[in-house]
């Protein structure tokens, strides 16, 4: 955060009845920050995909009247104004997690005005998931993982059969190995540098997947540790469970490193 920034912590709570809240719990939806995984927000809303868009920006339009929701996503202390397509300006007071925006809310009445009135919280497409691998399956606690556990965001049918899977590699590493499965991405170590490992990436997923290297192509990403691969032959639910096991075995190897230096 740049010096001399505030920032206002808002923990949103709509309900005006815990005791209620807590005999409802069931009802409730956790949703996570795509990109780092914390937990952003609690809603009864259990489909995002379902809500409008804004025709401005295509944000999610999330009514806390219709469904009381709990944000736990930082809210500037500052309100800043956005140049809407015509020309028209408007006050928005941005929430984040840590330093990634992720929504915000109408700040025409200021900065100060409760961020738990009846109103509309605007969520940034892609910004949010309800999947969070590590504590949906148990994953974090050494417990094992379902074979029904679903494909994440990241595992997708894509165009012409293909299966798409979003990879965050970590370069220069020991050996080539799945680390991570999150909402956003599969976390892949390779050996070589970032931008001379796709060879190397490719020939280890043939492996994990137990696919032809012609089966497979890879696409850059947005930075240069991001990568999308589109592989041929094989679902994303069969894909998933290729890389879970790959994941699952990093692990028992790395235990049993572990344990031997001990």
């Amino acid at each position: 955060m740049p010096p001399g920034r505030k920032r206002a912590s808002a923990h949103v709570f709509t309900s005006e009845d815990a005791e209620h809240e807590r005999a409802d719990e069931a009802k409730y939806t956790t949703y996570y920050c795509k990109f780092c995984g914390q937990h952003v927000m609690t809603s009864t809303c259990d489909d995002l995909s379902a809500l409008p868009r804004r025709r401005t920006d295509g944000a999610l339009m999330l009514d806390l009247a219709k469904h009381p929701t709990r944000i736990l996503a930082a809210l500037d202390a500052e309100v800043v104004a956005v140049r809407g397509r015509d020309g028209t300006y408007e006050k928005r007071q941005r929430a984040r997690c840590g330093t990634t925006p992720v929504g915000y809310r109408d700040a025409s009445r200021g900065a100060n005005a409760r961020a738990d009135e009846k109103g509309v919280f605007y969520i940034h497409k892609g910004a949010l998931s309800a999947f969070d691998y590590e504590k949906d399956h148990g994953a974090s606690a050494g417990e094992g993982i379902g074979d029904d556990a679903p494909p994440p965001p990241c595992i997708i049918a894509g165009a012409g059969g293909a299966t798409q899977i979003d990879l965050e590699i970590s370069q220069r590493a020991a050996t080539h190995a799945v680390t991570k499965i999150s909402a956003s991405c599969v976390f892949v170590d390779v050996i070589g540098p970032a931008h001379a490992c796709d060879g190397e990436l490719v020939e280890f997923l043939a492996r994990v997947l137990g696919l032809r290297l012609a089966q497979m192509s890879l696409l850059r990403g947005h930075k240069q540790t991001s990568r999308t691969l589109l592989a041929k032959g094989t679902s994303p639910r069969a894909a998933h469970a290729a890389l879970r096991s790959a994941l699952e075995g990093e692990r028992v190897r790395a235990s049993k490193i572990a344990k031997g230096m001990t």
